[in-house]
């Protein structure tokens, strides 16, 4: 192995380093997903039950698919039951998917292509954004892309076969990795990998591939691997099979699901943002165009790379022309994007192609982020000179109509955050203006690796800021700090009610390890677990909270403002204590 081989891999490590290991242990858990995947995680760990996921202390929570959680509960039975400990398995697959891109892009065009496809898919935005929340999107695109790659092997590279009794080692990868993409998110773990291979197949006409796919022996590994947990989880819960699959799989598909807990993006919308996900190697999309397959059966292996890639990007977003959609439900394609953009931006390091759409393509980059640049410190010093807010969270406008969305919050932003913000924002804005400018002037003389590294030095920073943003949001986001005044105040016996539905303060839940009650049971994700008959009664309406307050027994009311406002308005009699607040959120007490 020569040190060329080594320095590639290696820099990506550093590179995947410093951007996800080095945030991995801030900011604390947030309510919602974050934290009531954590809590499943918890009880695995405290129930030792690793075939029916709960949450809220033993409400079943049949709705995912368990590899995440398992891996975090791994992880935490090991290092113990941290923020960071849960984070860990997130961390290590973003490393995995980095270094499989590489190997893949540098497989068929060479390592400098596998290098700068793998510094594309490790600092794009995307990928940091959708694994600061406990989601399992990145383990699933790894184990597509496995898949993927496995198949792109066996039908590339036929002469390359190792066997295992009759079975190609290739196959049963493919196959095994697919398995687990199901136990990490369910069916859509197999219906891309799978529907992606034959839309290729169809569109190539090399139906003779289906043999050295080994099918039948295919099915077998597959069912070994996936099938147990379903079989268990049928078994431990009669209802699971009709609930995962009828109303997980394929109402949630049609939209039909009830209770409508999840928004939809529009599709252009969720198509363009790509540009945002991909940010900042979309400057280089271009090269996409460039390089787009002129024909659906080619002979030259670049193009046949091509053609496959753009036929797994075509699938993904076709699929959710037809599905319920959110912002990092197309995950699964970063890879692709990072091959065809490696494969692009190799070709300008290498003179293959002519540099002016790629210096026309930096410019324009440099522009828009100067101008955002610019953008963000003028609302800075808009803010500077309105009315002031003592706290972030009274600097924000509330649109719940948004929240739905996994970046739904940033609507609320105004001038007046900005400026409370001032010193990152300024921070952030320096990196947009200097980076892409300074990386344009290298691209004009030439220095074209000298360019891609400076951009993903700027990434760095960017991560970095990013996550400084979501630590200075932590009160508003999540409810750390309440549930750790509840839970120093809490004697048995007492009850916490949450004033709203439970995903609104399910940090509490989990940092507590408290039971939770809820004012709206109806609604999220503790509805169908509390239409088990052996579910404790944990739903209350008005009047439930208001006999509860005055029957003399200790309750504390967590509540954000509208919730609040509304109960205070429908009974103004109401009498209580604020125990504590933070992030526009109160804790009230009756004693």
């Amino acid at each position: 192995m020569n040190s060329r081989t080594l320095l590639y891999p290696t820099l990506l490590i550093l590179l995947w380093s410093a951007i996800f290991l080095a945030t991995i242990t801030r900011p604390a858990l947030f309510d919602d997903a974050d934290s009531f995947h954590a809590e499943a995680v918890r009880e695995i760990v405290q129930s030792g039950d690793w075939v029916t996921l709960r949450i809220n202390n033993g409400i079943r929570y049949l709705e995912k698919a368990p590899f995440m959680y398992w891996l975090a509960a791994l992880s935490a039975s090991a290092f113990g039951l941290h923020d960071w400990t849960l984070r860990l398995p997130l961390a290590l697959f973003s490393l995995l998917l980095i270094l499989l891109v590489f190997k893949f892009g540098a497989r068929f065009w060479g390592e400098k292509t596998g290098f700068y496809s793998g510094i594309v898919i490790a600092t794009c935005l995307g990928h940091y954004a959708f694994t600061r929340i406990l989601l399992p999107d990145v383990i699933l695109s790894f184990f597509i892309a496995f898949s993927l790659y496995m198949y792109v092997l066996i039908t590339f590279e036929e002469q390359q076969r190792k066997n295992i009794g009759p079975v190609d080692l290739r196959c049963a990868a493919l196959y095994i990795s697919a398995a687990l993409a199901v136990l990490t998110k369910g069916l859509i773990g197999v219906v891309f990998t799978g529907a992606i291979i034959f839309v290729h197949i169809l569109a190539t006409g090399n139906w003779k591939v289906i043999r050295r796919l080994q099918v039948g022996y295919g099915i077998v590994i597959f069912l070994i691997v996936a099938a147990p947990w379903h079989v268990a989880a049928a078994l431990a819960n009669p209802d699971f099979l009709q609930f995962y699959f009828i109303r997980e799989h394929l109402l949630r598909f049609l939209g039909m699901r009830y209770p409508k807990d999840y928004g939809a993006v529009p599709r252009l919308q969720l198509w363009g943002l790509h540009l945002v996900w991909i940010f900042p190697w979309s400057a280089f999309m271009w090269g996409l165009v460039r390089n787009f397959p002129k024909s659906v059966r080619p002979q030259e292996k670049t193009q046949r790379a091509f053609l496959f890639l753009f036929i797994w990007i075509g699938v993904i977003l076709t699929f959710f022309l037809f599905s319920s959609t959110q912002e990092y439900y197309t995950f699964p394609t970063f890879a692709a994007f990072a091959l065809l953009l490696g494969k692009a931006m190799a070709d300008l390091d290498a003179r293959e192609t002519s540099p002016k759409w790629g210096i026309v393509s930096l410019g324009v980059l440099s522009a828009l982020t100067l101008s955002t640049g610019a953008g963000m410190i003028a609302l800075t010093w808009l803010g500077n000179h309105a009315e002031a807010a003592r706290t972030l969270a009274g600097t924000l406008t509330a649109h719940p109509e948004r929240y739905n969305l996994a970046f739904g919050h940033i609507h609320d932003l105004t001038a007046a955050t900005f400026s409370l913000l001032a010193p990152m924002v300024h921070q952030t804005a320096a990196l947009l203006i200097i980076g892409p400018s300074a990386a344009f002037l290298l691209a004009l003389r030439k220095r074209w690796m000298a360019s891609f590294l400076l951009l993903a030095a700027m990434m760095i920073g960017l991560c970095h800021l990013y996550n400084t943003g979501m630590v200075a949001f932590e009160p508003v986001l999540g409810s750390k700090s309440l549930a750790k005044v509840v839970q120093y105040y809490y004697q048995p016996g007492d009850k916490i009610v949450i004033n709203d539905f439970y995903e609104k303060g399910s940090t509490l839940n989990y940092y507590t390890g408290l039971q939770v009650y809820v004012m709206d049971g109806g609604f999220g994700v503790l509805w169908y677990g509390l239409q088990d008959k052996t579910a404790p009664r944990l739903s209350l309406t008005q009047d439930e909270l208001l006999n509860q307050w005055t029957s003399g027994k200790r309750t504390f009311l967590f509540s954000e403002k509208k919730p609040l406002e509304s109960l205070l308005s429908s009974h103004p009699g109401f009498n209580y204590r604020v125990l504590a607040e933070d992030g526009g959120k109160k804790v009230l007490i009756n004693w």
